[in-house]
C-alpha cells in the first residue's frame, strides 16, 4: 500500500510529498507536534538544525556508517526542505538553480568565492582557466 500524506494523497518524488505534507503539517499540531513547532521556530531554529543535522552525517560518514549516515542524510534533506518553506522557496527552485550551473559551469558545482565557476576539464588540459 502506498504512503499517503497529510493532506491524503501520494506522490512518487518524495520531496514533493514532503513540501505538501510540511503546508499540512500545521492543521494538525498534535500529529505533529515536532514538525510543527521547528515550522513556527523561524530561520534561526531552522538553520541551527540544519547545522546539527550536516554535522551528525559528517560524524557518520567518517565512521563509514552507512546505515546512519543514510538516516542523518534524510535528517538532513527533511531539515533543508522545512528551511526552504520557511523561506517561501521551494525544491523545484533548488533544481532550476543546480540546472542553472550545469548549463554555465557544466557542472551544478558550488561556485568559487569570487563568482567564476571551476573550469571545465578541457579547459585545464589547454593550460587554459
Amino acid at each position: 500500500m502506498a504512503a499517503t500524506s497529510v493532506a491524503g494523497a501520494a506522490h512518487s518524488d518524495p520531496i514533493r510529498q514532503l513540501e505538501e505534507d510540511l503546508k499540512h503539517a500545521a492543521d494538525d499540531p498534535e500529529r505533529f507536534p515536532r514538525t510543527t513547532k521547528l515550522l513556527s521556530a523561524g530561520a534561526p531554529q531552522q538553520a541551527k538544525k540544519m547545522v546539527e543535522e550536516a554535522a551528525e552525517l559528517a560524524i557518520e560518514a567518517v565512521q563509514s556508517d552507512r546505515a546512519a549516515a543514510l538516516s542523518e542524510a534524510a535528517d538532513l534533506v527533511y531539515n533543508l526542505v522545512v528551511l526552504l518553506e520557511g523561506l517561501g522557496l521551494s525544491f523545484d527552485d533548488v533544481r532550476h538553480e543546480l540546472k542553472r550551473r550545469r548549463s554555465v559551469y557544466g557542472i551544478a558545482a558550488k561556485q568559487q568565492k569570487n563568482g567564476v565557476g571551476s573550469p571545465r576539464p578541457s579547459d585545464s588540459a589547454s593550460g587554459g582557466g
